[in-house]
């Protein structure tokens, strides 16, 4: 039996699911984490509202917590130091575990402790470290961006400067004539 419910516009602090709303087999819901205003480290902000679409799969002993998110996010090119926006899509898997007495060491990161009277699944790092994973680890604002010139700082991307090209540092020069395959 699959259940689809629509909890959208929910404050990103607080993206929980209620266990109450599990039924047999796979429960989808579908969320939307409003002012996430998350940080993920230099250049890297998400402002716009994340989508978030949680595959619950109730199990003897757990749940598994399989998780889509999408959200625009704000980046630095690491070349040209432009901002830039792009759409980040990711995923992530958990299982919550009811019997925490035996997870395994092995097991440990991959498995989460949920008490059995536990009345909801707080979602909220899933959802976090699933944006996390999704985000390129080279920020650049197009595929084929020229960066900045290393001796004026003009943005090659629209204008041409008039810094000499053939200096070569005398430490670098012999590999000039390497040829790579």
């Amino acid at each position: 039996m699959k259940n689809s419910l629509n909890l959208s516009s929910i404050p990103f602090g607080k993206l929980h699911i209620p266990l109450s709303l599990l039924e047999k087999g796979v429960s989808t819901f579908t969320l939307l984490a409003i002012n996430p205003n998350l940080s993920l480290g230099y250049g890297c902000r998400f402002r716009a509202p994340i989508e978030v679409t949680a595959h619950v799969t109730s199990m003897g002993n757990g749940i598994l917590l399989e998780l889509e998110v999408e959200s625009e996010g704000e980046f630095l090119c690491d070349r040209c130091g432009a901002e830039y926006k792009r759409v980040i899509k990711g995923g992530a898997k958990t299982f919550f575990s009811f019997d925490c007495a035996k997870i395994t060491v092995e097991e440990e990161e991959e498995t989460r402790c949920l008490s059995p009277t536990s009345h909801e699944i707080d979602i909220t790092q899933d959802v976090r470290d699933a944006l996390l994973l999704a985000v390129p680890t080279k920020h650049l604002c197009h595929e084929d961006c020229l960066g900045l010139c290393p001796h004026c700082g003009a943005n090659l991307n629209f204008e041409s400067c008039s810094c000499p090209k053939g200096d070569i540092d005398p430490r670098w020069e012999i590999l000039k004539d390497l040829k790579l395959h």
